[in-house]
């Protein structure tokens, strides 16, 4: 969430940081309309160009953090069946250890009884 909150902020600081930067440059410039108009059109290109490179940085990244959380929610699924599996075997055990010791119990009562 963190790394979120950060590629945000960044990428205001960015918009923000081109839009002060382009005025400020129109205001302090002595050009003709022409030159500006093709300084205008530059600029923005380079802007959009910037800023869609950026977008694609934060949807790498979105995706690179999705796969992580299903890479790490898979390690846990695994890591829980196998749990769940050896929980089944030591219950499978106690039960099979409890249905001797039974056996046993009943066998030797009625060895008792009949001697």
């Amino acid at each position: 969430m963190a790394k979120n909150s950060k590629s945000s902020s960044g990428f205001v600081a960015f918009l923000m940081g081109g839009l002060i930067g382009g005025i400020l440059g129109l205001l302090y410039a002595p050009r003709s309309g022409e030159e500006t108009r093709a300084m205008l059109l530059n600029e923005s290109q380079e802007f959009k160009s910037k800023t869609l490179t950026t977008l694609q940085q934060a949807q790498q990244e979105a995706l690179e953090s999705i796969q992580e959380a299903q890479v790490k929610a898979e390690k846990l699924n695994r890591d829980a069946k196998e749990r769940l599996t050896q929980l089944q075997k030591i219950v499978q055990n106690l039960a099979q250890e409890q249905k001797e010791s039974l056996e046993k119990g009943i066998s030797e009562a009625k060895d008792t009884l009949k001697g």
